[in-house]
């Protein structure tokens, strides 16, 4: 409540692009979300879990310097970063909490940036991304992450709209 509190007094009187609030903390986009009818707490294990059993998506040291979300005012997420090795290398910023959608109670989770380490060595949200790499975004992290949070939570993930 506090954030959107925040959000909307410092919209008054301004649209997004004429404050330059496109770069602000908070106006992250996101790609496709999911969402799993599964306690914070659950999901906090499942990732922990999920890390553990595929150390292969854990940030390597050649990338630590783009975990810059704390200093970049994204604390307040639940943000987990998630790395491929495989080609195309990336990294995908994820967040997730707990939300109601279409009138359910699920913890929602998706992607919200992606980085490749050499374009600039920053973070694209998906409205920088031509819909074709968001289509393959959204693929390679249901078919590698989500996935394997249906198995370890034990609950199929639903699709919702972003």
């Amino acid at each position: 409540m506090k954030k959107i509190c925040i959000l909307m007094i410092l919209m008054v009187g301004c649209n997004t692009k004429s404050c330059n609030m496109d770069n602000l903390a908070g106006t992250l986009g996101t790609f496709q979300p999911w969402g799993f009818a599964a306690s914070e707490d659950q999901m906090n294990k499942a990732i922990a879990n999920l890390y553990a059993q595929n150390p292969k998506y854990v940030i390597p040291e050649k990338w630590k310097y783009l975990d810059n979300w704390e200093e970049s005012g994204y604390g307040f997420l639940q943000g987990k970063i998630f790395y491929f090795g495989q080609i195309p290398e990336e990294m995908y910023y994820v967040s997730y909490s707990s939300d109601h959608i279409d009138d359910m109670k699920v913890m929602a989770i998706s992607v919200r940036a992606v980085t490749d380490g050499n374009d600039s060595m920053r973070w694209f949200k998906n409205d920088e991304i031509q819909e074709s790499e968001q289509k393959r975004i959204n693929n390679r992290f249901y078919e590698e992450i989500i996935k394997k949070l249906e198995k370890l939570l034990g609950v199929p993930a639903q699709k919702f709209n972003p």
